[in-house]
């Protein structure tokens, strides 16, 4: 029985409620910014930077069984962003929220959820000066996206399933893609972009090695910053 439910405002699976608000922004682990909290809307990450995919060594994808049995169209809330092939090739369209629905239920369309390890996350951060010096500026509403989930065609997503190894690249325009299959090499595996495509995706509070910002240097510890209504 599938353990992942939807709504208009979060996602919930494995006992963690994900955002969504803003969520087209948050498309990849790895995207920084200030967690942003304008009661009486949504609280969401404003997404500013983006931690160099080249830093971080792990990331795993897998499909989410999505509980279809409830779902309606208030669930689902706004269009949704999908990776569809069109002519063979993995392209991004917009799904109107009828169609969105439509095929969900009909499971042509599946959830994928792309993670990095807290620990590892943070030695990437840690190995980035650049943005380790905007996450300290940020303040305590700095936050670092370590989960991602984004729609896709089933028969593309079965291709992410399993705890499946996955390569991000950086390409034309920041232009982020993700890779699974031959070692990740674009020419022999599944690629598919990942850029304005985030559909729910969950946060990380940070520790510093330090109380006040002018001693900080280093991130010491990841905690997970889960959806809720405060």
């Amino acid at each position: 029985m599938p353990n992942t439910v939807l709504k208009d405002n979060h996602l919930t699976f494995g006992g963690k409620a994900y955002f969504r608000a803003n969520a087209e922004d948050v498309f990849v682990p790895g995207c920084i910014g200030e967690k942003r909290t304008p009661w009486p809307k949504e609280n969401y990450l404003e997404v500013k930077d983006l931690i160099p995919v080249n830093k971080i060594d792990v990331i795993k994808s897998r499909v989410i069984e999505l509980d279809t049995s409830d779902l309606s169209k208030t669930d689902i809330g706004v269009n949704i962003k999908a990776i569809v092939p069109v002519s063979g090739v993995p392209l991004p369209a917009t799904l109107g929220v009828d169609d969105a629905l439509k095929k969900l239920k009909s499971s042509e369309i599946k959830l994928v959820k792309f993670s990095v390890m807290n620990n590892d996350m943070m030695k990437a951060a840690n190995n980035s000066p650049e943005k380790i010096q905007y996450l300290i500026n940020w303040g305590n509403d700095a936050r670092i996206a370590i989960e991602v989930f984004m729609a896709m065609d089933a028969t593309l997503a079965t291709k992410f399933d399993n705890d499946a190894s996955v390569t991000l690249s950086a390409g034309v325009d920041k232009v982020v893609k993700a890779t699974v299959g031959v070692g990740g090499s674009s020419s022999g595996g599944t690629t598919v972009q990942m850029t304005n495509m985030g559909f729910a995706y969950l946060l990380a509070k940070i520790d510093w090695d330090a109380h006040e910002k002018k001693n900080q240097t280093r991130i010491v510890d990841l905690d997970d910053d889960q959806w809720s209504f405060s």
